[in-house]
């Protein structure tokens, strides 16, 4: 309503009407370029000097100046020299309008008509055209039933889906009605059309609604359908059975369209009566039945036959099957869920939109039934069997128990913490954490967690054994740091579950300045996957990651610096990341063990990858949980599909200041364990350097298990083209199947990525024995 000198009633009297309060569903508007409007503004706030105020007339209208300028790109400066010549010596106060909001008591000052809805439908384009937008705001639109029919209005008034919207619903909010209708408990024994009428207002106070608090009746139905011009499209979600076969009639006599959803299984019914005006009501369903008594039908086995027929008892979800016959027996009506109304009410406006447009023609009913579209193969893949166990720490003392290593001195539980806390930083794949430590009679014990780490592309425990190494190069390094001696050897017994042993003591050591360096960059080493520009690395630089290698006796590493070389690993690569999808228990491991799908599930589980850590774009985190779906992935692999993932790695490959390959002379636990340490020094001295590092290793788990494995778990086609890329591979490296290939990665400067890998707490990975 307008305040006005003819139509402003004292805002003394609009207060007053409490009796009428819940009512009240429209908005005040004032103009301050209107003097009564000004007045009754001051005697408002001078009466209810709580109201909340709401200025965000200058975001408002930033936006306003974006969306008139799509083509430039404007700092702030340069918009706000834009909103002063938009407001044209125009007091930005009284620009636009004030809303009041009575049943809020909220006072909002935003953009006037035009503008305001210019801004909000700006995001609407392309996919709705401007021409569209314009059609949609002369529709009206009827909408019986406000459970999935409150969904529906509230989508249509956020599209801007109609200029007219009548709602009819008798009822008022009850507390069972909270399970599907967005509100809140504070609207309890509110009417429905009253709540959406205010919803609908505190998105878009400029659209109409008209609502029929009493609902749909004899008397008022051809008001609902014609007063203030004919309905363009009617909406059915009510549960009345003679309101949907009456209502039909009607329509049907005056030629309105009919849609209705049904909440389960995504049931869409379109009755163009428009356009085939002898169509049946409810596509013929109840024309056997006598329907001028539907009125009359007072009890639940007189409505039976009606209801069985307009909602297809047959084609209803097993659960509603199930429901309908717990009936009157442990419920009282049909279910609905709120997903299921959600759901629903998009889908109806999305089509009342095509509708409307003319871009839709077709009359039946339809499923968009999600448990068909998105559901569980019929033959499931089967879960890769484990043979790891749980390590406890029993069965841990007992193995501590078997060490020839004597204890020097005791540590204290902070130093304890301290040095666990920092080998348990070492890098693992999937971020798997695959230690245990456990401290007994002054020895610390470093065990191997399998059941943390058993995976597909972990054959033989090689990428563990490269993870535990890591562990204990920054156990040493700390240790040094600490001004602690080392005592240390590998098991001999239980190994490789009991990895190594551990005794410290205090002593006078000669830290040297490289073990500083790598010490310093323990807790700031980290993974990045991120884009670079390419970078020339020094000889001085390579030399000295180099020799960092190098100081583990018989670790070398090899490096690649020719571009065309670089592609050539990029598409070896490439390829066996596919792999890794395309083998069922390689992307079980990543779908399920490695790769984290939210923050919550990242603080839950503590290890993992959390998808946020990726660096990746959008559209690759899109793909990438795309990719989640075995259905997709084998009809991805059926059609030799999925080479736009292989785009980022030879991206990534071709900018990288360096690739390199860290090798070991054999393949036994030791060298991989070795290679670990030096692996660990390596990233430490890059990140020193102010470089980043990208593991890369999925080509040499893969090599591994071709070579040593024979193959084991592949299909054949994988392990032909895998002995293809071998030989591409040993082309550019200088290595043999006789040699450990610890490594493989990228070095690129780029900045730090933002999120890290989440660690499991010390207390977790660290156990005192008896």
């Amino acid at each position: 309503m307008y305040l006005s000198k003819d139509n402003y009633n004292s805002i003394k009297e609009l207060i007053s009407a409490t009796q009428n309060y819940n009512d009240i569903y429209q908005p005040t508007f004032f103009r301050l370029n209107n003097p009564d409007d000004v007045e009754a503004l001051n005697t408002l706030l001078q009466a209810k000097p709580y109201v909340q105020v709401f200025d965000t007339i200058t975001s408002q209208l930033k936006d306003l100046i974006k969306g008139l300028n799509p083509t430039k790109i404007l700092n702030e400066e340069g918009i706000s020299e834009a909103i002063e010549r938009h407001l044209n010596g125009n007091d930005l106060f009284s620009y636009g309008v004030w809303v009041y909001y009575p049943w809020l008591e909220k006072l909002v000052h935003i953009l006037d008509e035009s503008e305001y809805i210019q801004v909000r439908t700006n995001r609407n384009k392309h996919k709705i055209t401007q021409q569209e937008q314009d059609s949609l705001a002369q529709k009206k639109i009827g909408v019986i039933g406000l459970s999935v029919g409150q969904s529906v209005s509230l989508t249509l008034a956020i599209e801007r889906g109609f200029g007219e919207l009548r709602i009819a619903d008798f009822d008022t909010l009850d507390l069972t009605n909270l399970n599907r209708i967005r509100s809140g408990a504070h609207n309890i024994d509110l009417k429905k059309t009253v709540i959406v009428a205010r919803e609908i207002a505190e998105i878009d106070p400029f659209l109409k609604v008209v609502p029929f608090h009493e609902g749909i009746t004899d008397d008022n139905l051809e008001q609902f359908l014609t007063e203030n011009g004919k309905l363009d499209l009617l909406i059915d979600e009510c549960d009345s059975i003679d309101i949907k076969i009456t209502c039909r009639v009607k329509a049907k006599e005056l030629q309105i369209p009919v849609v209705m959803e049904a909440s389960d299984r995504g049931t869409i019914d379109i009755e163009r009566f428009d356009l085939e005006p002898e169509r049946p009501i409810l596509h013929g369903s109840v024309a056997h039945l006598d329907i001028s008594k539907v009125k009359h039908l007072k009890t639940s086995e007189e409505k039976l036959p009606y209801m069985v027929p307009i909602s297809g008892l047959e084609t209803l979800s097993p659960r509603m099957k199930a429901s309908a016959i717990e009936i009157m027996q442990t419920i009282t009506t049909w279910p609905q869920l709120s997903s299921a109304v959600t759901y629903g009410g998009g889908i109806t406006a999305d089509l009342s939109r095509k509708i409307l447009l003319d871009l839709l023609h077709v009359s039946g009913r339809f499923f968009i039934d999600v448990d068909d579209l998105i559901g569980d193969p019929a033959e499931d893949r089967p879960i890769p069997e484990s043979s790891a166990k749980v390590l406890s720490i029993p069965e841990m003392d007992i193995m501590a128990s078997k060490t020839t290593l004597r204890g020097s001195e005791a540590l204290t539980t902070t130093q304890l913490n301290f040095l666990v806390t920092a080998a348990n930083l070492a890098p693992s794949g999937g971020n798997s954490q695959p230690w245990k430590w456990h401290y007994k009679d002054r020895i610390l014990h470093l065990f191997y967690d399998k059941i943390s780490s058993e995976a597909f592309l972990d054959y033989n425990d090689t990428s563990s054994l490269i993870s535990l190494g890591a562990a204990i190069e920054n156990l040493l390094l700390t240790a040094e740091q600490e001004g602690l001696s080392v005592h240390w050897t590998y098991s001999t017994s239980d190994f490789p579950t009991h990895i190594a042993a551990f005794s410290f003591e205090k002593a006078e050591i000669r830290k040297s300045e490289r073990s500083n360096t790598l010490a310093a960059q323990i807790s700031n080493r980290h993974t990045n996957r991120k884009k670079s520009i390419r970078t020339v690395m020094t000889p001085e630089e390579i030399g000295y990651l180099s020799g960092v290698v190098n100081d583990i006796p018989g670790t070398t590493i090899e490096w690649l610096f020719d571009e065309d070389k670089q592609r050539v690993i990029g598409e070896i690569i490439a390829e066996t990341d596919l792999m890794r999808f395309f083998t069922p228990d390689a992307h079980y491991d990543f779908v399920h063990k490695e790769m984290r799908w939210s923050p919550a599930e990242v603080e839950t589980r503590k290890d993992g990858i959390g998808v946020h850590t990726l660096d990746l774009g959008m559209n690759d985190l899109i793909g990438l949980r795309l990719l989640k779906d075995t259905k997709a992935i084998d009809f991805l692999k059926k059609i030799n599909g999925g080479t736009v993932f292989k785009k980022v790695s030879l991206t990534q490959m071709t900018t990288a200041s360096g690739v390199g390959l860290v090798t070991m002379p054999g393949t036994s636990d030791k060298d991989y364990l070795e290679g670990g340490r030096a692996v660990e020094r390596l990233w430490l001295a890059a990140a020193s350097l102010g470089y980043q590092m990208h593991p890369l290793s999925v080509p040499l788990a893969f090599f591994y298990r071709n070579i040593h494995g024979k193959g084991i778990g592949l299909d054949q086609n994988t392990s032909v083209h895998l002995n293809q890329l071998r030989e591409k591979f040993t082309g550019i490296f200088n290595t043999d199947d006789r040699k450990g290939e610890i490594f493989l990665f990228r070095l690129f400067k780029s900045t730090d990525s933002e999120f890290r890998t989440i660690r499991k707490p010390t207390k977790e990975t660290l156990s005192i024995g008896n």
